[in-house]
């Protein structure tokens, strides 16, 4: 008989990381078990035109009820359908730095600690800053689809994509990317719209394109740069950065700030390069435009791990640990 599983998120934004790695799980899973994406939200469009999902609707009896059930996120409350739900096991997957938001989460899906509860974190960073026990597991990638491709540009361009939030991009970005632009670099942020006015201040938009988070597929956004940079408002911690797992099996050299759990993944100067100030990453960013050939090493580095990472065992491994 096949395992039953439950997958729970909102689904409610397209450029969510949490959306994203329920997506890749439910498609890593499917192969070996019965898998139902629940949300107690209304889910956005995007996933909804995507994905089979269902909403939970308690009076009908629509909500999970035996099986595996899988959390994914403490950003968001789960209904009183839990009282009658009846899960062989529970896992919440922690996907976001929310000390309060997991304490919050963990008493309600354990209903008041009375049901056993098993914890999934997003990166070891994020473990060890929670200081709880459990286990750390990637958001899986479709390797396929975000593999290296060979792109012709005469400019050499920067970019990142994330959701289009104020706390998604760090207060000294605008300065930075004038900084870029004046050496000649293009820069291109997907789901940047946020800054426009901050950019408008620090000198204007000459050389920098702002695009809505999910203008282009985040693959074919990524082909079209050359180098990828990284780093979060100082008010947020980046708990994994799914993107940047992305930019990397592109083939792509991520400059990212040292903070974040993305960092785990990040060996400096061989697979990637890690910065803890703006000069340091203007001047990593400027490196690798004036060596192509770093851009290749670093590249070719970076896809390796991510294949090292993301291997069949590795993700056998994820799917056994759901499955069981």
């Amino acid at each position: 008989m096949r395992p039953r599983i439950h997958l729970l998120n909102p689904m409610w934004d397209e450029s969510g990381g949490s959306e994203h790695r329920v997506a890749a799980l439910a498609g890593a899973l499917s192969p070996d078990a019965d898998v139902t994406i629940w949300s107690d939200h209304e889910p956005a469009p995007g996933w909804r035109a995507r994905l089979p999902i269902r909403k939970i609707a308690p009076r009908r009896l629509a909500f999970p009820i035996r099986g595996t059930l899988v959390v994914v996120g403490v950003y968001f409350r789960v209904g009183d359908w839990l009282r009658w739900s009846r899960p062989s096991r529970t896992i919440l997957v922690c996907n976001t730095f929310s000390p309060r938001g997991l304490a919050r989460q963990r008493q309600r899906v354990s209903w008041g600690g009375s049901r056993p509860l098993e914890l999934v974190f997003a990166s070891e960073t994020l473990r060890r800053k929670l200081d709880l026990p459990g286990i750390v597991q990637p958001s899986v990638v479709d390797l396929e689809e975000f593999s290296p491709r060979l792109e012709s540009r005469t400019t050499f361009t920067v970019g990142r994509l994330s959701r289009d939030v104020a706390e998604k991009h760090h207060e000294r970005d605008p300065g930075l990317y004038r900084r870029l632009a004046a050496r000649g670099c293009q820069v291109r942020v997907m789901g940047g719209t946020v800054l426009e006015p901050a950019l408008r201040e620090a000198g204007g938009l000459e050389g920098i394109a702002l695009l809505p988070a999910q203008a282009q597929p985040a693959s074919a956004f990524l082909a079209g740069l050359d180098c990828f940079f990284y780093r979060t408002s100082r008010s947020f911690f980046e708990a994994s950065g799914r993107v940047v797992t992305e930019a990397m099996a592109m083939g792509l050299p991520v400059v990212a700030d040292r903070v974040g759990g993305y960092a785990d993944v990040i060996e400096p100067g061989v697979n990637g390069f890690l910065f803890d100030d703006d000069d340091e990453a203007v001047a990593q960013i400027e490196r690798l435009r004036l060596d192509p050939e770093l851009r290749r090493r670093i590249g070719r580095a970076a896809r390796e791990s991510v294949e090292r990472e993301l291997s069949p065992g590795a993700r056998r491994e994820i799917v056994e640990f759901y499955t069981r």
